[in-house]
């Protein structure tokens, strides 16, 4: 499982404008100027660390990929960096956390490779799952074949992803992840992407990322999958659901 850096760098923006308020301040009053251990899971280029790292000035990062390239641009912002195998090795990235971070990572995940990931997670350490994608999107205008495509993308999505044993869990990995931690404080919350003609290379890459899954569907004949592709890539607004989760020890 990896990603392209300009698709990362394409969706930045979006991503910090997107993340909720409460579970960041939530974090910060917890870790109150501590020096904490902190490991941030599927780091990519270090977006996580970038947003992080102001509220949070005494921590030690290690960021944790299994992509060389990635690690290389994350290594940029000064973090220790890991190569790690997150799909087999979990366990062993966190064992020594006392904060685990991870962005848009989770609707990638299995219900397996959560359940581990609950297990090993110390008693002492917070969890920060941001912008974890739920389903829920809006394109305007609207498109006739929107509902189906949007399942047809969904149904894509559950497919195995590489991250644990079985399908991922596309939508659903937000209430996974807090039925697998309901022994810690939990915090949930919104962090929608709001897209309007300004964010328009970014709502055309989605626009042509979704279409591809679709097609691999096969839930729409071709000339339904061009109208549908286009209008999304014409879109004047659309937004994008994702939750953001904060556990905090019991």
């Amino acid at each position: 499982m990896s990603f392209d850096p300009d698709w990362l760098a394409l969706r930045a923006p979006a991503d910090a404008a997107a993340r909720a308020p409460e579970p960041l301040a939530g974090l910060e009053a917890w870790a109150a100027g501590r020096p904490l251990r902190v490991v941030d899971l599927g780091c990519g280029t270090g977006a996580t660390h970038r947003a992080l790292a102001p509220r949070l000035p005494a921590a030690r990062w290690t960021l944790v990929d299994s992509d060389p390239a990635l690690l290389a641009r994350a290594a940029e912002t000064g973090a220790e960096t890991r190569r790690l195998d997150l799909a087999r090795a979990v366990e062993a990235a966190v064992a020594e956390a006392d904060l685990v971070t991870a962005s848009a990572l989770f609707d990638l995940a299995s219900a397996d490779w959560i359940a581990r990931l609950a297990a090993a997670l110390p008693a002492k350490a917070a969890l920060y799952a941001a912008l974890t994608y739920d389903g829920r999107e809006t394109w305007r205008p609207a498109h006739p074949e929107e509902p189906a495509a949007l399942a047809a993308f969904h149904a894509h999505q559950r497919g195995p992803k590489g991250l644990g044993a079985g399908p991922a869990l596309g939508p659903e990995a937000t209430a996974a992840l807090a039925a697998a931690l309901a022994d810690r404080r939990l915090l949930i919350a919104p962090s929608p992407w709001r897209l309007t003609t300004a964010d328009r290379p970014l709502i055309e890459a989605l626009a042509e990322g979704c279409a591809e899954a679709v097609a691999e569907t096969g839930a729409l004949d071709p000339a339904a999958l061009a109208d549908w592709r286009a209008a999304r890539r014409a879109a004047a607004t659309v937004e994008i659901g994702h939750l953001d989760l904060l556990a905090l020890p019991a």
